[in-house]
């Protein structure tokens, strides 16, 4: 796949290390240039794909950030079986597509459904086979790769053109930037500018800046949301936002506070089907997260990463409530299996399910597989009740 400005594209730096630890590419902007692209594909540095325009390792982009970031464990988010548990989500489920025959019916799972279809030659991920242009907007199918979301040369315009202070820390974590530099965005997201200033995303420009967010580290098993996700998520999907909490418009609001209808009571209560003695201590739950409503990175800093603390007046309902941002088992990329009564029954779970991988983990929060049996109850219901409490 080629992109209009080749030369400006990069490795997407959806991980980086904090200022300070082990040495990081990304450093929360832009990487050493041969990292990513090859000036002569030279023995010492040579394209893994089929050389492009751009100068890429890589075929094109995409395959180009899953060079290194395809895998297993930490900064990977590829993987060929599904074991991957970072927040974000696994695209090897793209390709991982299973199936469940019942009463001689056959139902399919994962595969094109499972979240968004990167375009990534070198490592089997195609266009979506169904669907051309992002539901509830325009960006064309054929177009998303990494770099549709992640400025993978991390500059922060802040809707100012000419650029700011350098870049001396990453966005994603606690680590201060150094005098004379500023953060870049929470996991090189693509702001405002995205496209007008920087001009890498296909000529596509992004509306919404970058979300605040914390993650513990570049393996993103700890992550606590600020403000922003669902806003951001609508530069592709504006049609899905809907920040209306009394007009549901066909879309679930978001960027709501949960306290408008006592939804916080029933987050920090609910712990499972049948059992409501949770306290606002405990009830963070990460296959259900909220945003604490913080515009603030430093106030999440302060909270800390591994915060149990559930829901209070400013936490809002958000995207990543119920999705995973890259790809999970279930359709529709779903943190649970949104079309089974009980999770424990998730076609994914059954033993007579075709295809799916003896190492996956298709249930896991905070960075460790959840078996949702033994956590929940084998009569666990939707976890859209931990909002809403029918059961």
């Amino acid at each position: 796949m080629k992109r209009k400005h080749g030369f400006f594209i990069a490795a997407t730096c959806i991980f980086t290390l904090a200022a300070g630890s082990a040495p990081a590419f990304h450093g929360g902007g832009v990487g050493h240039c041969d990292g990513c692209h090859s000036m002569h594909n030279s023995p010492e540095n040579p394209i893994t794909g089929s050389p492009g325009e751009a100068l890429l390792k890589g075929t094109d982009a995409s395959s180009t950030c899953l060079n290194c970031h395809s895998g297993a464990g930490s900064f990977h988010i590829n993987s060929p079986d599904g074991a991957n548990v970072n927040a974000g989500g696994d695209f090897g489920w793209l390709i991982n597509e299973y199936s469940l025959t019942v009463l001689n019916t056959t139902n399919f799972y994962a595969g094109d459904n499972a979240g968004h279809n990167i375009v990534a030659i070198d490592y089997g991920l195609n266009q979506d086979g169904i669907l051309a242009a992002a539901p509830g907007g325009t960006y064309d199918a054929n177009l998303l790769g990494c770099t549709s979301c992640h400025d993978a040369h991390g500059q922060v315009l802040d809707g100012t053109a000419g650029g700011q202070l350098p870049i001396g820390a990453s966005g994603s974590y606690a680590a201060p930037a150094p005098a004379g530099t500023i953060r870049g965005n929470y996991r090189l997201l693509g702001d405002s500018m995205y496209e007008a200033g920087h001009n890498i995303n296909d000529g596509y420009a992004f509306t919404n800046n970058a979300p605040i967010a914390l993650a513990d580290g570049p393996g993103g098993d700890f992550v606590r949301y600020g403000s922003g996700m669902s806003e951001w998520c609508a530069n592709c999907h504006v049609d899905y936002y809907n920040n209306d909490p009394d007009a549901f418009l066909g879309h679930h609001p978001v960027s709501v506070v949960l306290s408008k209808d006592g939804y916080d009571a029933n987050y920090n209560s609910y712990v499972k089907t049948g059992d409501f003695t949770g306290t606002q201590a405990t009830a963070w739950d990460p296959l259900v997260p909220i945003e604490t409503g913080t515009t603030d990175q430093s106030t999440l800093v302060n909270a800390g990463v591994t915060s149990m603390v559930g829901a209070d007046a400013n936490s809002q309902v958000m995207c990543l409530s119920c999705h995973r941002a890259h790809a999970s088992a279930f359709n529709n990329m779903g943190r649970w299996d949104f079309e089974t009564e009980f999770l424990a029954n998730s076609a994914v779970l059954n033993p007579a399910a075709a295809n799916v991988p003896a190492t996956a983990v298709p249930y896991y929060g905070d960075g460790l597989e959840i078996d949702v049996a033994t956590r929940y109850g084998e009569f666990q219901r939707s976890l859209c009740n931990k909002c809403h409490v029918q059961d």
